[in-house]
């Protein structure tokens, strides 16, 4: 074959492999197009409140990629995939995406505090799973000196389920384990976290132990004083407020109650169930 010859094969080859190149790249390109639109979509979707129709978009999204190599963009989807199915109860789906997150992206401290969070609504529903599991995954956070928020609202959660059980059974070892869990949460903060006072205030109310409970009171308030309240503050704020009238009222402490009551509605207004406590507290007082 002439060299002339020899050029014209090899031009030809390179035109195929640089048009398969060029078709290659237009086909991503127009996958990676797809991939964002359903992403888009979905997120729209679960901003909405649309829960299930934003993990079909999600789904759509991920298919669209089609890689069992999970990583930037559809790491992203996968988190909001995740908040999808944790937000529309489906709360097996979502633990198995969290756990995908994390054989992707690493232990990171947010995946395993919704796990913590997530095992709690399936204790007592899943064969599997139990509240030890939650903790586990809590204490496993905790070693990676996890302070945020979603990691006290990780334990709250495991709180609220001690509460819980013991009005299902009427078993006050689970009001013991509640205890024994917020005195852990209280040391693991420093006592510096006002929610976790606030908590620990109606929890020992429940108990009948106003004082401690007042005291939890007076040291979540002053946590909050002179401080630029973000909403979850102020929501906090509100639950201490309440706490402390109604300590006082259970108490027999009626011109107290009605004080911290009334301070109550200046701040925050009035509402049907603070409204019910001071009519209460005015019928006593007469």
């Amino acid at each position: 074959m002439e060299l002339t010859e020899v050029a014209l094969v090899a031009q030809g080859k390179i035109k195929k492999v640089f048009i398969a190149g060029i078709m290659a790249i237009l086909f991503l390109s127009g996958c990676s197009v797809k991939e964002k639109k359903y992403f888009e979509s979905g997120k729209i979707l679960l901003d909405e409140g649309n829960y299930a129709e934003a993990v079909e978009a999600f789904d759509k999204a991920i298919g669209v990629h089609g890689s069992k190599n999970i990583r930037g963009l559809e790491i992203d989807i996968l988190r909001y995939r995740a908040e999808a199915e944790y937000k529309a109860g489906d709360y097996k789906a979502a633990e198995h995406t969290y756990k995908l997150l994390i054989s992707a992206d690493e232990e990171r401290r947010e995946y395993i505090d919704m796990l913590t969070i997530i095992y709690t609504n399936l204790s007592n529903v899943d064969m599997d799973i139990d509240i030890t599991d939650a903790i586990e995954m809590y204490n496993k956070a905790e070693s990676l000196d996890d302070r945020s928020e979603l990691h006290i609202n990780a334990g709250i959660a495991i709180v609220k389920y001690y509460e819980d059980m013991y009005e299902k059974n009427a078993d006050s070892s689970y009001l013991d384990k509640a205890e024994e869990f917020l005195e852990k949460q209280l040391k693991e903060t420093d006592r510096k976290n006002a929610k976790v006072f606030a908590v620990y205030a109606k929890h020992m109310s429940k108990r009948e132990d106003y004082d401690k409970a007042l005291e939890a009171v007076d040291e979540g308030i002053a946590l909050l004083e002179n401080k630029d309240l973000v909403s979850s503050d102020e929501e906090t704020m509100k639950s201490l407020m309440f706490s402390k009238g109604s300590c006082y009222e259970y108490m027999g402490e009626y011109d107290k109650a009605l004080e911290c009551f009334n301070a109550y509605i200046d701040k925050y207004g009035e509402d049907d169930t603070v409204s019910h406590e001071v009519a209460f507290l005015n019928s006593r007082i007469r």
